[in-house]
């Protein structure tokens, strides 16, 4: 099929778009795009549930609207867990379902993404005003 553009079908060749830094830019999409909160470095250990499973991990950053565990061997994507977990100098724990929404298996970056998509209580409330503090 050599140089055919599979969305539109033209050549390649005759797009004569140049590829500049600014273009190169503009196309991009960074990690904060995805995301609806901004992460804060923070180190805690959660308990996460997965069906019969317990593990006990520890963050890299942590948001309101998620978590990001580091050093961790990833669940699959969509993998529904409970998190269990205290923010420091809170004696009351959080309580979070989420869902895996990235993952990466390589053994040089393990980790996975989990993202809030149920919190209990006052449990978001207290995790915002904790990161603000900080």
């Amino acid at each position: 099929m050599g140089n055919v553009d599979r969305r539109t079908g033209a050549d390649r060749r005759k797009r004569n778009l140049p590829v500049t830094v600014e273009r190169r830019k503009n196309d991009r999409r960074n990690a904060s795009d995805r995301r609806e909160a901004n992460r804060v470095p923070l180190e805690l250990w959660m308990e996460e549930i997965s069906g019969e499973d317990v593990y006990f991990r520890r963050t890299g950053n942590v948001s309101v609207g998620g978590v990001y565990f580091d050093r961790a061997i990833p669940h699959s994507l969509g993998t529904i867990v409970t998190l269990k977990f205290a923010l420091p100098g809170d004696r009351e724990m959080v309580v979070a379902r989420g869902e895996v929404v990235n993952a990466s298996g390589h053994a040089e970056n393990l980790g996975m993404g989990v993202k809030f998509i149920h919190v209990e209580g006052d449990g978001e409330a207290r995790i915002r005003t904790y990161l603000k503090s900080l």
